[in-house]
């Protein structure tokens, strides 16, 4: 019967639900008013509505902004009926026992719920946007060793390797409510605040101080921020030998001549 209902839901046209509703009020013997068959016609596209699963409305809206849609994400489906405990869901599921063993003095370990820091160098501060489950923060480095043949730092702790690989969350609460689900017991370390700048501070002002650039526009050709006095003279000189005893010898046609004077230096703008 459920399969009956689907092929009639799938092949039956609004078009073939007209040439049928005309069909039977034009018959002879027909006793139906159109309000009736009107009426009839509502109630079993009603029921069919109701049969359709969460999925086949979804497809159904989707392919309606864009019939050519395979699937998409532009309509989110409803969130799943949980317990109001969601830690109810580790005990329910008996997969999630096994998924993270126990240290090796038989203790539950506790995981911490952190921003990823964002690392010391000239990249953007977008990676502590995104906060992770680290299981590495509660001694689980005592299940390492150094590897005797290459060096490396090998471990039985197969959480703590890959877990950061896995997934990231926007937010703290989705990542504890992921743990709750897990049934891990969890620790959510304090955020990373970062002051911000009200001076309009941009990357070229690592190479070129905002004060010196604002002192470049307003004197213009003027300014002398980058004056040399030596600037564009010779500090050409022969280096002395080892001991100090005389001048190490030098190579070309002129390599006995005396050192020509120094030129003077001159002003010049960099």
């Amino acid at each position: 019967m459920t399969l009956m209902i689907t092929l009639a839901r799938r092949f039956i046209t609004p078009t073939a639900v007209r040439q049928a509703t005309r069909a039977l009020s034009s018959a002879p013997g027909s006793s139906l008013t159109q309000a009736e068959i009107l009426s009839e016609n509502n109630a079993a596209r009603a029921a069919l509505e109701a049969e359709k699963s969460s999925v086949e409305k979804y497809v159904e809206a989707t392919r309606e902004i864009d019939p050519t849609m395979v699937w998409g994400t532009t309509i989110a489906p409803p969130d799943p009926d949980l317990p109001e405990d969601v830690s109810e869901i580790a005990a329910l599921d008996p997969s999630h026992a096994n998924q993270d063993p126990l240290t090796l003095t038989g203790e539950t370990r506790v995981v911490h719920i952190k921003q990823e820091q964002a690392k010391v160098n000239q990249g953007s501060k977008n990676p502590e946007k995104q906060w992770v489950i680290a299981f590495g923060d509660e001694g689980e480095t005592g299940q390492c060793w150094d590897n005797s043949l290459m060096g490396w730092v090998s471990s039985s702790d197969t959480m703590s390797s890959n877990m950061g690989l896995q997934m990231s969350f926007r937010n703290a609460a989705d990542a504890m409510y992921f743990a709750k689900k897990r049934g891990w017991e969890f620790i959510i370390d304090k955020p990373i605040m970062r002051k911000g700048r009200d001076d309009d501070a941009q990357y070229q002002d690592n190479f070129l101080p905002q004060a010196v650039s604002g002192r470049v526009r307003r004197e213009k050709k003027s300014c002398d921020q980058w004056s040399r006095s030596e600037a564009g003279s010779s500090h050409y000189f022969r280096p002395l030998k080892y001991h100090g005893i005389g001048t190490v010898p030098q190579h070309g046609p002129n390599s006995e001549d005396d050192i020509a004077p120094h030129s003077k230096g001159y002003y010049k703008l960099r």
